[in-house]
């Protein structure tokens, strides 16, 4: 059976003063039955206080590796997302140095595992042992060997020296009158709904280019991201054939640039559900927030499956940061349907069909609202 990464995020590796957190820093696949090409990804994070720059990266012969960005500040992450090409069947192991500003010593990577057939072409789909992330910017084409970064790297917490000194003036300012605090009209009050921890997991998939599927989707989310408050944290995930972060972590009170990341999704690509699902969760538990509603909105058609084994290990990861999981549907295959009643059943969530009649995308917003009531 095919093994892809651990999805245990909090795993950390520690060597020395080390200030990165892998997902894992040696993976093994087990076996493969068939592949052109194998890829996938890392996620790094930095637990430190300061900026760390990855300044390059070196693997063996025919391996490719990429960044999704090279400066990481405190609490960020990027991707690193390696590929090569087999060139015969057999055991293989790849190793990768990673060399960073938080530490004399590069970070040691592997990647193993036994590939038992090479696959002739690459026109299907390879074998992919992550979902591939970004935080707003894409992978480059191409390999990205890390370069020297050019901002030097800060080692005291002392003020810049050409900082300004502050301008004091006194001044008296009137007396005020008390200011009658105004109520809160939202569509949810802060003093009856708790902060919502919210990842959308959008299907862009090519099967989501039906001409309603996709408009209506955004409407939905557009409803959805008008009720939203700067107590509500926002990430915006899409998948196809791998998976993207539009946005993370965003606050809520930043509408425009939601919406915006909204209006521009666009359809294409084969459908990876599952493997999404997994990884939406780690990302979920990344902004974990105590007390509050922490939820996947998984929008989609369905037309995925989530395996036995998928179910397994999204319920081993759960633990202590429990994370909600809704279906919101689109179409009208009655098969598909049943499949996204039965995940939103796995998550402890509702399963939500959206259709073309007016009213029916406020059901988003109906399930948010039932989510976080105090």
């Amino acid at each position: 059976m095919l093994r892809p990464l651990l999805y245990m995020f909090m795993l950390l590796n520690y060597c020395g003063l080390s200030q990165l957190q892998f997902t894992e820093q040696n993976s093994d696949l087990g076996t493969i039955a068939e592949a052109y090409q194998i890829k996938g990804d890392l996620i790094i994070k930095n637990i430190s206080d300061k900026k760390i720059f990855l300044l390059r990266a070196d693997g063996d012969k025919n391996l490719k590796i990429f960044a999704s960005k090279k400066t990481l500040a405190p609490n960020d992450t990027c991707l690193l997302i390696v590929s090569f090409i087999p060139s015969e069947k057999g055991k293989f192991k790849k190793n990768i140095k990673l060399i960073s500003s938080d530490k004399e010593k590069p970070y040691e990577l592997s990647l193993s595992g036994n590939l038992n057939a090479l696959k002739q072409d690459d026109k299907t789909a390879c074998f992919y042992f992550g979902s591939r992330k970004n935080s707003n910017v894409k992978a480059k084409d191409g390999p990205v060997y890390i370069p020297e970064s050019k901002e030097p790297r800060d080692n005291s917490n002392k003020m810049p020296d050409n900082a300004s000194e502050p301008v004091v003036t006194k001044t008296t300012p009137p007396e005020k009158a008390p200011v009658e605090e105004k109520p809160d009209l939202t569509l949810m009050p802060k003093l009856l709904y708790k902060p919502n921890n919210i990842v959308f997991l959008i299907d862009v998939s090519n099967s989501m280019k039906d001409s309603a599927k996709l408009p209506l989707m955004k409407k939905a989310l557009y409803n959805l991201l008008d009720a939203v408050r700067d107590i509500d944290v926002i990430t915006i995930l899409t998948y196809s054939d791998s998976l993207k972060i539009i946005r993370e972590g965003v606050s809520g009170a930043d509408r425009t640039e939601l919406k915006k990341a909204v209006s521009s999704l666009k359809a294409k690509g084969l459908t990876k559900g599952n493997k999404a699902i997994l990884r939406s969760q780690m990302i979920a538990q990344l902004h974990f927030i105590e007390e509050g509603n922490n939820q996947i909105i998984m929008a989609t058609d369905g037309k995925f499956r989530f395996y036995p084994d998928d179910q397994k290990k999204w319920e081993e990861s759960q633990k202590d940061k429990k994370i909600i999981l809704s279906t919101v549907a689109f179409g009208e295959d009655r098969e598909a349907m049943k499949n996204l009643k039965e995940i939103a059943d796995i998550g402890k969530g509702n399963f939500i069909q959206i259709k073309k009649k007016n009213g029916s995308e406020e059901k988003l917003l109906e399930e948010i609202k039932y989510r976080s009531k105090r």
